[in-house]
């Protein structure tokens, strides 16, 4: 679940990364119910990947998406992953 506010059109960017921060995976979380509130929204997202053949550590980013372009609304919430 992401707060309302990360979507824009009922979606925002997500990313896989690998071990040095190299994106591996990218695409868009979609809304599941009304996305326009500040309240929790839960959200889908698909990722199709290689798995790092020589670390086995990495991130998922998402990314709160920012039509504005302007730096001081960017966000971002990264999650250690584990490729087993």
């Amino acid at each position: 679940q992401a707060r309302g506010t990360w979507f824009f059109e009922a979606s925002f960017p997500v990313f896989l990364v690998d071990w040095d921060g190299k994106i591996i995976a990218q695409g868009i979380a979609k809304a599941e119910k009304d996305w326009m509130t500040e309240n929790f929204v839960p959200f889908t997202a698909t990722l199709n990947f290689s798995k790092p053949t020589v670390n086995i550590n990495g991130s998922l980013i998402l990314k709160k998406d920012n039509p504005s372009g302007l730096p001081q609304y960017d966000q971002a919430y990264e999650i250690p992953v584990i490729f087993k």
